[in-house]
């Protein structure tokens, strides 16, 4: 609770400093209280309070996952003191909004009331539906903004009609009182599986999962690059911590196994196809982004068959696999932006030509987080992925498996091409400019997928 209070009080501090016009002092600010948050979260020190007695539990799942989230803000806030260089107003805004963000996050990784659950999903989304049109003049960033308002609007209304199914069976809102009815009443209940099917469905959209995936690309794609960097990580994070904590309840009864497997097979299918033919680097990483959540449905897919609440080694396999995926994905969108810049504004993947001519370091950290992306041994992507199957197999579910190694060797593909633009040298050489801060992100997400490829244990 000490660090929902202190985020939620240091996106207001952050308005203040915009008010005041100290822009140069918000991304030093915003990084000292996260790392303050995560200094409250290691010590384990909390402030109880008795209108959030039991609805909120800040368990060693909850607070590897909230660091997870603090540690891939600041290294954003890093990258935000030159992404925001050229933006002369409503800077200030842009930081508290993902502050104000963030809170929901922790929320969400741990509720343990629906209410709460409901809250951090509205906490999460709001500020992200005004940071997606942040480029008030550009139509793409308007409709990005829409987009993503209009379908959460819609999911909202299908997690809501979920709980209150729940809600009028249990007559409670707790977890615990949910699992203890479906222990006693069994899985036959008609009303209790449209709730659970509701509830997935909003939880769904917010990880996007194929059928609900048609925000990802357009949203990616139009939103400001820094809110995609925010979008494809701390918002993915903070989901499917969500997401497990309501399937790990629930003991997932076979219903729900049902429709666990249908958007599992889907997400992984879709995403790792449609990505082949994509040549826009944005839209290229927002179907990754669908595929991924694909193999980490198939971890969530496992819980079926545990008994509620004893599912430790999913919890850790989602902590690791979207905590890695969130290094390589925020390096690779930081080069992007450099990329960006030297191609006068150009989005397509072969904008990363001449880049190993031009800065060969970098050009080798974008090949190690692309790699850990398409799971290659010795990054952390193929220990995310192995223990994903590893999880599946002991689980039963082989055929499932099966097409997640296939679509995972498919995957590979998509990232090669664009790891070959990366060592092409052009006719005409392209310059990359490259601040020192950058550089230093960069090289941390790649040592980070490199280093937590062989001592995995880190995390």
């Amino acid at each position: 609770m000490s660090a929902l209070i202190l985020i939620s009080v240091l996106g207001v501090l952050v308005l203040y400093l915009g008010l005041f016009d100290k822009k140069s002092w918000l991304a030093p600010v915003s990084i000292l209280g996260l790392l303050g948050a995560m200094a409250l979260f290691i010590s384990g020190y909390h402030i109880d309070h008795e209108l959030l007695g039991g609805m909120v539990e800040f368990s060693a799942f909850s607070i590897g996952f909230n660091i997870g989230m603090a540690i891939i803000t600041a290294l954003i806030f890093f990258f935000g003191s030159d992404y925001y260089a050229r933006q002369e107003h409503h800077v200030a805004e842009q930081y508290a909004l993902m502050l104000f963000s963030l809170v929901g996050g922790f929320i969400l990784t741990s509720y343990t009331s629906m209410l709460m659950l409901f809250i951090g999903i509205e906490i999460l989304s709001i500020p992200l539906y005004i940071l997606a049109g942040g480029k008030k003049q550009s139509l793409r960033s308007n409709e990005a903004s829409f987009k993503y308002f209009l379908l959460g609007s819609f999911s909202t209304a299908f997690l809501l009609m979920g709980i209150t199914l729940l809600y009028g069976l249990t007559g409670s809102f707790h977890l615990e009182a949910l699992a203890a009815h479906m222990a006693s009443t069994g899985t036959g209940d008609m009303v209790q599986n449209f709730g659970l099917f509701f509830v997935v469905t909003g939880l769904a959209f917010k990880v996007g999962a194929v059928p609900f995936h048609f925000w990802v690309p357009d949203v990616y794609q139009g939103a400001p690059t820094l809110v995609t960097i925010f979008m494809s990580t701390v918002v993915k994070m903070a989901g499917f911590a969500a997401f497990f904590r309501f399937i790990d309840i629930t003991g997932m009864p076979d219903a729900l196994a049902r429709i666990m497997v249908l958007l599992t097979l889907a997400t992984l299918l879709v995403g790792n196809v449609i990505a082949l033919k994509q040549t826009h680097f944005k839209r290229l990483m927002a179907y990754s982004s669908v595929a991924h959540s694909g193999f980490l449905l198939l971890a969530l897919l496992t819980d079926h068959g545990h008994a509620a609440g004893h599912g430790d080694a999913i919890g850790h396999t989602l902590h690791y696999y979207t905590f890695t995926y969130s290094l390589a994905t925020t390096g690779l969108f930081i080069l992007f932006t450099i990329a960006k810049r030297a191609n006068n504004g150009a989005e397509h993947n072969n904008i990363f030509q001449g880049l190993f001519a031009a800065k060969p370091w970098l050009a080798l950290c974008a090949l190690a987080m692309f790699l850990s992306l398409a799971g290659i041994p010795l990054t952390a992507g193929f220990i995310a992925k192995y223990q994903v199957f590893l999880l599946a197999i002991g689980a039963g579910w082989l055929k499932v498996t099966l097409l997640g190694v296939l679509m995972a060797l498919l995957g590979i593909y998509y990232y090669i091409m664009v790891v070959r633009e990366v060592f092409v040298t052009p006719e005409e050489p392209v310059r990359f400019e490259v601040s020192p801060l950058n550089w230093v992100v960069v090289s941390v997400c790649a040592v980070g997928v490199l280093v937590l490829g062989v001592w995995p244990g880190l995390v």
